[in-house]
């Protein structure tokens, strides 16, 4: 398990030895567990983000329809449902769009507070949007703190300080790319 974040819009091209964990795919960024979590810890470092409520997550509401068709409307609002698919009915579309609607004003909302961007879209990978106001926040502390980072963070958690360097301006240019291109979903 891991992280996938993926830009809303796509950018012409990725440098992969500008942004490192792009495995060259343009917009994209990845990160395994341990690499998130040693992510957080920088960006904590550099003041980037804060510990605020994360909006939550709505429910399905079924409202009496049975659970599996439920499901099988929301693949087919998607545009994921397998041709042979029944029809779903007006209920279950309403239901599925209803949700789809309700989880995407949860998780696309900003929580930039004082320049920082809430921890909550780091721990969690349910599709949060990092808005291009928070990327350009994240970048430019990310920045201003690089140098910091690498010498005091990353050797006491086991990197080198040349490759926490690498990684933070890194990020922080993946970040200042996505706030061209609409921002990025953590998945």
């Amino acid at each position: 398990m891991g992280y996938d974040l993926q830009m809303v819009r796509t950018p012409p091209a990725a440098d992969e030895n500008e942004l490192p964990n792009s495995s060259g795919i343009a917009g994209y960024y990845r990160f395994n567990m341990w690499g998130m979590r040693m992510t957080v810890g920088a960006l904590e470092w550099a003041d980037a983000i804060h510990y605020g409520p994360a909006p939550e997550i709505p429910e399905l509401e079924l409202d009496g329809l049975d659970e599996d068709r439920v499901f099988a409307a929301l693949e087919a609002v998607r545009g994921e449902a397998p041709e042979d698919a029944p029809a779903p009915s007006a209920a279950e579309l309403a239901a599925a769009r209803a949700y789809l609607q309700a989880h995407e004003a949860a998780v696309s909302a900003s929580s930039l507070q004082n320049g920082r961007a809430g921890a909550f879209k780091f721990q969690s990978n349910d599709g949060w949007l990092v808005t291009p106001e928070e990327c350009a926040a994240l970048a430019g502390k990310l920045r201003q703190h690089a140098d910091l980072i690498a010498r005091d963070y990353f050797p006491d958690a086991d990197v080198s300080r040349e490759d926490g360097h690498k990684w933070i301006l890194g990020f922080a240019r993946y970040n200042e790319i996505a706030a061209e291109h609409g921002g990025y979903r953590v998945r």
